[in-house]
């Protein structure tokens, strides 16, 4: 086969294959290699950044260009700045802002069933408010709905 990974990578990879076949290492390692070679170092980097990010990672750290290329393609909607000054935005009505729930009612059932998170971070506390301090760079907010469906707040 063709590559260029040396063989005691190849190796490596196979022992882990073997011990832990669940984990993937193999296939992720080839991901990897496959998108250096097709995109560069930088792409794969954004890549493995993204994946690590949209698999529960942390967000708060992220630019505000990664949240806008990390996010890019899912649902988003503008919210004033100021709902998040003073004591903030309530979770609950982030909740159906993002079209996550119907009515305050739902959005109060999700957040108790533990389906809501605010960059990332779970809430549980549905009297929780959204201030300024969690904008990332002060403009985007990221709500996760479950395990995959994601809302990008632009604060304006």
């Amino acid at each position: 086969f063709f590559t260029l990974l040396d063989q005691g990578e190849i190796a490596e990879l196979e022992a882990a294959v073997e011990i832990a076949p669940e984990k993937r290492e193999a296939q992720k390692r080839l991901a990897q290699e496959v998108t250096r070679v097709v995109h560069g170092d930088y792409e794969l980097r954004k890549a493995i950044q993204a994946s690590q990010v949209l698999f529960g990672g942390e967000i708060a750290d992220l630019s505000a260009q990664d949240v806008l290329d990390i996010f890019a393609e899912v649902p988003s909607s503008d919210m004033p700045k100021t709902s998040f000054e003073g004591a903030g935005l309530p979770i609950v009505d982030a909740v159906i802002a993002s079209g996550f729930a119907p009515s305050k009612g739902a959005a109060r059932r999700l957040i108790e069933g533990g389906g809501i998170y605010v960059n990332n971070r779970r809430v549980a506390d549905v009297s929780a408010m959204i201030g300024l301090s969690s904008l990332i760079d002060g403009r985007y907010l990221v709500l996760r709905k479950g395990a995959r469906e994601y809302h990008l707040v632009r604060a304006v």
